[in-house]
């Protein structure tokens, strides 16, 4: 039960964070001042991020703190666009770059948890695959087996056995 609620709140964030990256286009940045590329830098960072947790996310890793860590910066990136809309390009300059180190953390531990989602993937495949080839050959021992004692007894009650003689009367 809380695995179902967990997966549908990160499907949600997912979601969530899917349509603020997509409604960037809302926020009006005014001006072409020094803020505008460190916003541009955090807009590409946040992306980046998400498409490496998106990548995760389909190699099995559990994301749900990746996507609190997404939010998070999403909030912030916000924040900048509304402070550089307001004028105040100092603090949009500042909260970008937290934007950004926080995007590039999330990108990093994404990564690293993809890699290891397929490692240990990897690692139960090749453990069914030796299971199932041992019991597999194991099956087919005591097969053989089971066969060849049924066998040995059924020729030897045939053997053992005497012919009845039937006499013809015609």
């Amino acid at each position: 039960m809380l695995k179902l609620v967990l997966r549908i709140c990160g499907i949600l964030l997912l979601i969530l964070v899917l349509a603020g990256l997509f409604a960037r286009d809302v926020f009006v940045v005014r001006g072409a001042d020094e803020a505008s590329p460190s916003l541009a830098d955090a807009d590409a960072a946040v992306r980046r991020a998400f498409n490496a947790t998106l990548n995760a996310e389909r190699a099995g890793a559990n994301v749900s703190n990746l996507i609190l860590r997404l939010n998070e910066a999403g909030g912030i990136l916000a924040e900048a666009e509304i402070a550089l809309g307001n004028g105040s390009s100092s603090e949009a300059t500042s909260d970008a770059s937290q934007c950004v180190g926080i995007a590039q953390s999330v990108q990093s531990d994404a990564d690293a948890l993809k890699a290891s989602a397929l490692d240990e993937a990897q690692t139960l495949l090749w453990t069914y695959l030796t299971f199932s080839v041992v019991g597999v050959a194991v099956f087919v021992v005591v097969l053989v087996l089971v066969w060849r004692r049924f066998k040995r007894g059924y020729v030897g009650n045939t053997l053992s056995m005497k012919p009845e003689v039937a006499h013809d009367e015609a």
